[in-house]
């Protein structure tokens, strides 16, 4: 922000009430991801604007908790007798209502069973 206002790291010191040297710390902390929350916020509001901290998801939420109640529905299905031998439409069927109710039911356990982390 500091960069896109044209503003100094002496302008920036100026208005926080420190020196220049501790803004291009900052800097450095924020690049090394070792700033604290509380810095971003002071350095933000010093260049007149407001630090937004935010954990966005990568879908919409529905679609996170509906992958997870087939990942616990597909594992459910091993548990099921006989399900080895259904055709696979009945095994679909049966998978996606189990999800369905588990989405209903949200047991204490619903994300016990490992997201797919993707790197």
């Amino acid at each position: 922000m500091r960069q896109a206002l044209f503003m100094s790291a002496e302008d920036v010191a100026a208005r926080k009430g420190v020196s220049r040297n501790a803004i291009y710390q900052a800097e450095r902390s924020e690049k090394e991801g070792s700033i604290s929350l509380k810095q971003m916020d002071r350095l933000a509001r010093s260049m007149g604007g407001k630090f937004v901290y935010a954990i966005v998801p990568d879908k919409p939420i529905e679609a996170l908790k509906y992958e997870q109640a087939l990942r616990n529905a597909r594992t459910l299905s091993a548990q099921e007798k006989g399900f080895d031998g259904w055709s696979a439409e009945e095994q679909q069927d049966w998978i996606e209502d189990c999800a369905a109710q588990l989405l209903q039911d949200m047991p204490v356990d619903f994300w016990n069973a490992p997201a797919r982390e993707t790197q």
